[in-house]
């Protein structure tokens, strides 16, 4: 066992030295290319608290939405959990200078991201525990290390509009909806869980990321999840449990539409016309192996494709600059996928004893929006934001219906701490009825149910109920209730109250 985990420490080791390697190369490369390139500051105000805290004097970047994609570390200081949002996610937030723990590294790190060099090393931890309900009593600890490079080729070499970015994480832990809650993972409290849980490293995204016509249109290819950049918010990540960060997992559990931490090959393109509208639209493989456990499968095999759709609308509305987002989306899946009740001629398959039709494509559909509605102070999010999504699947073979979701989200209200914020989201999502008659046809045969289950799934609830609260400089700290109605989306096991945290490092 101490060679395995020997083996494996040097494993990851590895791979950390292979990322970090590239500051040496990128800064090789700056001092030898010329440096006539003006870079491209961020616009800033003094929002100076009424009390005295670690945000006095501070210089507060306020990272504007007017069609320019926000930089990776622009969006590791949002305060919020490493997410898998994208280097093109357009979002308003302010946050303290070099909110890190580490600082500015003397100037190295501010000299780098200078000259087109920026770097991610995040630690999040979620611990959670079943303190009433469920199936028994019981805690669980999970955590994500999350290490992440960005190379801006436009400063390093002259390509104008030209960035590669990559980023990977290592997760550990146990998973409470099936050790304490249920039996099943039908909602995963813990998001730094989820899919793709206890590996060593696993690649999440690499591609390179064209810009072109001032911003007006911009390209992604190579690998990324299928839903990195539509149906998303990261709004969503005020909140710990999976269902609402950053994704709605009613629309893309066990689906091709894949969220991160998995990967495919893919190439996607987002245009912005003006007025604050924007269309996006992609393709990506539908792929057998998803990368492979440590996500360095590159292998080309498909069994057919995903292609996503959005429009959306990011107004600034009245005086008070209150910011929203709307959108309207969906994706369509070609590649085959077996029906779970339907057989072949027709009839139930435990009537025919056949397999399942074949579904030759299926898909979902989501409308969501989010609004800010009063403000407290000058700084991005600094007020009340309502929030809410409701998404459909369109197929046989899906594990869900719909998912409804609505939030609200108050930050800033406290002038002394103004990114702190306390929220509260409500979700529901329904089970494919496919599968639930399925399982109501085996419980009257005398059967074993789909999914293991002891009793047909309809349908489930998650409240949540957060705080955000930035403890000091580059840490945050989030306590968290949830209270699961219908765990499993059943009535063995009583409701569910869960209670824990969430913890954020950022370097």
């Amino acid at each position: 066992m101490k060679a395995i985990f020997a083996s494996k420490a040097v494993y990851l080791l590895f791979l950390i030295v292979i990322q970090m390697s590239l500051v040496s190369w990128s800064y090789a490369q700056v001092l030898s290319t010329a440096q006539g390139n003006a870079s491209k500051t961020a616009e800033t105000v003094i929002v100076k608290p009424a009390a005295k805290s670690f945000w006095d004097n501070s210089r507060l970047p306020v990272f504007l939405q007017d069609n320019v994609p926000a930089s990776s570390p622009q969006k590791e200081q949002t305060g919020m959990a490493a997410s898998a949002l994208g280097s093109a996610w357009r979002e308003v937030r302010i946050v303290p200078k070099d909110d890190r723990i580490l600082g500015n590294l003397g100037g190295f790190r501010t000299n780098m991201e200078r000259h087109g060099f920026a770097f991610t090393l995040t630690y999040l931890t979620e611990t959670l525990g079943d303190v009433v309900g469920g199936r028994k009593r019981g805690m669980t600890y999970t955590h994500q290390i999350v290490m992440g490079t960005d190379l801006d080729f436009e400063k390093m070499l002259g390509w104008k509009g030209t960035s590669f970015h990559m980023l990977g994480i290592q997760r550990a832990g146990r998973n409470v909806a099936t050790d304490y809650m249920g039996v099943t993972p039908l909602t995963q409290p813990q998001e730094d869980y989820g899919a793709g849980g206890n590996v060593l490293y696993k690649l999440v995204y690499m591609y390179m990321e064209q810009s072109l016509f001032d911003k007006k249109l911009i390209i992604d290819f190579g690998r990324m999840p299928a839903n990195m950049k539509f149906g998303t918010s990261y709004l969503g990540c005020y909140a710990l449990n999976m269902i609402t960060c950053a994704h709605p997992s009613g629309l893309s559990n066990v689906t091709k539409w894949r969220s991160w931490p998995f990967s495919q090959w893919g190439i996607m393109a987002r245009v912005n016309p003006a007025n604050r509208l924007y269309a996006q639209a992609g393709l990506y493989e539908v792929s057998p192996t998803e990368g492979g456990r440590a996500g360095f499968n590159f292998s080309f095999a498909q069994n057919g494709f995903v292609i996503p759709l959005e429009l959306g609308w990011e107004p600034s509305l009245g005086p008070d600059k209150l910011s929203g987002h709307y959108k309207l989306g969906g994706y369509i899946d070609t590649s085959d996928h077996l029906d779970p009740f339907t057989s072949i001629d027709g009839r139930p398959k435990l009537v025919s004893h056949l397999p399942g039709k074949t579904e030759r494509q299926r898909g979902a559909w989501y409308v969501g929006a989010d609004q800010m509605v009063y403000r407290y102070g000058p700084a991005a999010n600094q007020g009340i934001i309502l929030y809410g999504l409701a998404g459909w699947n369109m197929g046989a073979s899906l594990p869900n219906q719909s998912q409804y979701t609505l939030g609200i989200i108050s930050q800033g209200m406290f002038p002394s701490r103004i990114t702190d914020a306390i929220s509260f989201f409500w979700t529901r999502q329904t089970v494919n009825r496919k599968i639930t008659r399925q399982q109501e046809m085996q419980a009257d045969m005398g059967l074993s149910l789909l999914n293991g289950v002891a009793a047909p799934q309809s349908n489930f609830q998650v409240l949540e109920l957060t705080y955000t609260a930035f403890i000091a400089r580059g840490m945050k700290l989030l306590p968290d209730l949830q209270y699961i109605i219908n765990p499993d989306a059943n009535k063995v096991y009583p409701n569910a109250l869960l209670a824990g945290f969430r913890f954020v490092a950022q370097f």
